[in-house]
């Protein structure tokens, strides 16, 4: 969200040490510079984690062992159990086993999704398979992702819909669009918003100032007064457009504002949780992140504080720990509100797959959920990872 403020603090440095000795140290050693990791990673994705050493990208497995050796330009994270790849300028795939299998002589390149991928050949965008097949034809200005079956490409200006086929569903005549969710897209012509079905039809007119995706069976959209409420798929107004700023629906409930203080509805438009608070972060694992006095704490569905307003941030939970920061350092809280893994991380982010990356004096890492952890040296030897993975 636009009010979201990451907070970035200096960061201490204090090499050749253990982890004990640096800790009781760091009260007393001055600031200084922390010298940058010699090894970057990603979060893990489809078991495994996009490594990168010395402007060189490659891939390692949940165990340590090489899937993809570090010698690409660049390369995505792995979706579908393909991860796009760049060497020597132009863009391919591998698959999860480290395999090359469609060949560099792309200029850009999407994820996959709906098992086809957005490919850019000279100026033009196309679709291929996952064995590199062409199946839409280089013919579109832009190109998204396919979803839900269908995709929104650009020509001469305006973006219309194909199906798998490269059949139209709906001509090129729209200004903005957003992907298809839950069976409708989100289309503008002329700064007027509305919604499309997946044959092309304009099932909700275009006669809103703006306008989110579906989710939830919930729709944001902006009246001319500047305000946001919520539709359903008839284009009914489930809750009142009284609304400054509003986020979509997540696990039943949104988060809404006014004036400057937020507060979370239901899907009646019901207050589960009053105006309070000058940021609420919407629901994630039944937990709800709140700011208030300058400090952010926890609370659950019902309001209930779970865990008082005393970090400098908290972010979302996933996989049952949130991450939070204060002073400076990071470390994790679980939903009861116990800091399970200390705040004395540089830094760190979300769980994924049941491990977090870490960074500490320098050195980037791993810890699983036990709080063991690993610092990759730059020899990278095998199996580095498989000691946290089967803890």
């Amino acid at each position: 969200m636009a009010l979201r403020k990451n907070i970035k603090t200096a960061k201490s440095a204090i090499l050749g040490l253990s982890l004990l000795v640096a800790q009781a140290a760091l009260a007393q050693a001055p600031e200084k510079a922390q010298p940058a990791s010699d090894v970057n990673f990603t979060d893990f994705q489809s078991g495994v984690v996009r490594i990168e050493k010395n402007n060189k990208v490659g891939f390692l497995d949940k165990e340590g062992k090489e899937v993809a050796p570090i010698k690409y330009e660049s390369a995505y994270d792995m979706t579908e159990d393909m991860a796009a790849i760049r060497k020597d300028g132009k863009w391919g795939f591998m698959n999860k086993a480290g395999k090359e299998v469609i060949a560099f002589e792309y200029d850009d390149v999407q994820n996959f999704s709906n098992s086809l991928a957005a490919v850019k050949l000279g100026d033009k965008w196309g679709f291929i398979d996952k064995k590199g097949k062409v199946k839409v034809p280089f013919d579109y200005d832009k190109a998204l992702s396919f979803r839900e079956n269908l995709a929104f490409v650009k020509q001469e200006g305006k973006w219309g819909v194909i199906n798998e086929k490269n059949h139209f569903v709906a001509k090129p005549q729209f200004d903005k669009v957003e992907s298809y969710s839950e069976g409708l897209a989100m289309v503008a012509v002329a700064g007027k918003y509305g919604f499309i079905d997946t044959k092309g039809k304009e099932v909700i007119p275009m006669v809103y100032k703006g306008a989110k995706s579906f989710v939830e069976g919930r729709a944001a959209v902006k009246n001319d007064a500047k305000k946001w409420g919520f539709i359903d798929a008839n284009n009914n107004m489930v809750i009142a457009a009284n609304y400054e700023e509003v986020d979509n629906y997540s696990e039943g409930l949104a988060v809404v504002r006014n004036h400057d203080k937020w507060k979370v509805i239901d899907k009646t438009g019901a207050d589960l949780v009053a105006s309070t608070y000058d940021f609420i972060q919407g629901a994630s694992e039944g937990m709800i992140i709140v700011y208030t006095n300058k400090k952010f704490g926890v609370i659950d569905k019902t309001g209930k504080e779970i865990v008082p307003a005393k970090y400098d941030n908290l972010w979302g939970y996933s996989d049952g720990y949130a991450r939070a920061i204060n002073n400076g350092k990071y470390g994790f809280i679980d939903k009861s509100g116990q800091e399970v893994i200390p705040l004395i991380y540089d830094d760190a982010y979300n769980f994924s797959e049941g491990l977090a990356r870490i960074s500490l004096f320098g050195k980037s890492g791993f810890i699983n959920k036990n709080g063991r952890e690993v610092f990759p040296d730059n020899q990278m030897p095998k199996s580095i990872l498989s000691s946290i993975n089967n803890d």
